[in-house]
C-alpha cells in the first residue's frame, strides 16, 4: 500500500449510508457479504464481515456520528473496506488492543444472533479487542481524519496470513473520493420523494409503540393473537432495520432544520420488497386490535394509515418492479376519494 493511504485504482466501489446506530450494523455485514458475493470475491466473505461488524458498531456506538458511510472495492488480490463517519471523536480514538478472543467461526451462519454479535463487539470496542482482531486480519489499515469526522480502512489479501497487533496507520490528507458508488447486485435505492417530515416521524413513533405493546403481551398465553403478531412483527422488522433507522434519522436532521418535506434514499435487498408489504398487513392487523380495545395503543388515524400505504407503495413499487418514485403528494391526489 502507498502512502496516499487509500488505493484509487480501477475497480468502482460499492458504497451504502447507514444511520450512525446499531441497528444499521447487521444491514453493514449484509451489504458486505452481498457485495463479495457480486464481485467474485466470496473467499474473503468471513474476514470481511467479522471487520465491517467492527468498524461499523465502532461508529455507531463510539463516534458521536448521525451517518456512516461503508465503501467495498475489489483490487487485484485484495479488497478494501471504508467505514466514514461524520462524528466529532478524532482517529487516535482508534486503538486496538493486544489481546482478545474471537467470536465463534460459525456465527455469521445464524441470523438470530445478528444483534447479539453485534452487541458482543460493541462491547470490544470499547477495549479495543475488536479493533485488534481488525489489526491481525487486515494486511493493512488506517485511519484519516477528513474535517467532517473519521475514516477507517482496511484492506484484505488472500494470503490466509495473520498479522501483528499494530495501531492503524494515520494521515490528515485524504484524497478524494470521486468514484462513482454503486450497489452490490440484488440490491436497489429506494427513493421515498417529498416525504412529509413530522408525519413521517408520528408514524415511526406510533410503530414502535404498536412493537413495545406487543413485546410485553407476548408472554401472555391469555392473549395468543397478541402474542402470534408480536413474533410475527419482530421477524418482519429484522432485515429492513438499517433501511428504517437510516431513514428516521434524515426525517430527524431534517425536522431540525425547519424542513416540512424531503426525500428519503434507503438502499436494501431488494427481496425486502415482499417483506415490506407483509410488514404493512401486519400493522393493519395490531390496527384491528386497537380498534377492538385488545391493545393500549391507539389505532392509527387516516394520515398514518395512508403514509404507510404509500411508503409500502414506494418501497415494494421500486424494489420488485423498478417502479419509478411517485411522490407523497402525487399519490396521495391519485387516492383521494
Amino acid at each position: 500500500m502507498q502512502d496516499d493511504v487509500l488505493d484509487h485504482r480501477g475497480t468502482a466501489e460499492l458504497r451504502i449510508r447507514l444511520a450512525a446506530d446499531p441497528a444499521s450494523v447487521p444491514g453493514a455485514r449484509r451489504f458486505v457479504t452481498d457485495g463479495l458475493t457480486s464481485l467474485g470475491r466470496t473467499g474473503f466473505i468471513d474476514d470481511a464481515a467479522l471487520c465491517v461488524t467492527e468498524l461499523a458498531a465502532n461508529a455507531a456506538l463510539h463516534s458521536a456520528s448521525t451517518f456512516m458511510e461503508v465503501g467495498l472495492r475489489a483490487l487485484d488480490r485484495s479488497v478494501q473496506i471504508v467505514v466514514e463517519d461524520d462524528g466529532v471523536v478524532p482517529g487516535d480514538a482508534v486503538v486496538p488492543r493486544a489481546s482478545f478472543g474471537a467470536p465463534p467461526a460459525d456465527v455469521f451462519n445464524d441470523d438470530a444472533a445478528d444483534l447479539d454479535l453485534d452487541l458482543a463487539l460493541a462491547d470490544e470496542t470499547t477495549t479495543g479487542r475488536g479493533l485488534g482482531i481488525v489489526s491481525v486480519l487486515a494486511e493493512d489499515w488506517g485511519v484519516e481524519d477528513t474535517g467532517a469526522g473519521k475514516r477507517v480502512w482496511l484492506t484484505l489479501a488472500d494470503d490466509d496470513l495473520e498479522h501483528p497487533v499494530r495501531p492503524p496507520r494515520t494521515s490528515t490528507a485524504s484524497p478524494a473520493r470521486d468514484l462513482d458508488a454503486a450497489l452490490p447486485e440484488g440490491w436497489a435505492l429506494v427513493r421515498l420523494m417529498g416525504c412529509p417530515v413530522l408525519l413521517s416521524l408520528r408514524q415511526d413513533d406510533h410503530l414502535d409503540e404498536l412493537v413495545r405493546e406487543l413485546q410485553l403481551l407476548e408472554g401472555d398465553q391469555a392473549a395468543p393473537e397478541s402474542q402470534a403478531l408480536a413474533q410475527r412483527l419482530e421477524g418482519l422488522l429484522s432485515s429492513p432495520a438499517h433501511a428504517r433507522h437510516t431513514g428516521r434519522r434524515i426525517a430527524q436532521q431534517a425536522a431540525a432544520e425547519g424542513r416540512t418535506h424531503i426525500d428519503v434514499d434507503m438502499a436494501m435487498p431488494r427481496e425486502l420488497g415482499a417483506q415490506v408489504r407483509a410488514l404493512q398487513a401486519a400493522v393493519k392487523e395490531a390496527d384491528r386490535l386497537c380498534e377492538d380495545r385488545r391493545l393500549l395503543t391507539l389505532a392509527s388515524d387516516q394520515d398514518l394509515r395512508d403514509l404507510r400505504a404509500w411508503m409500502t407503495d414506494e418501497v415494494s413499487g421500486q424494489l420488485e418492479d423498478g417502479a419509478a418514485p411517485t411522490s407523497w403528494e402525487d399519490w396521495r391526489a391519485a387516492h383521494a376519494i
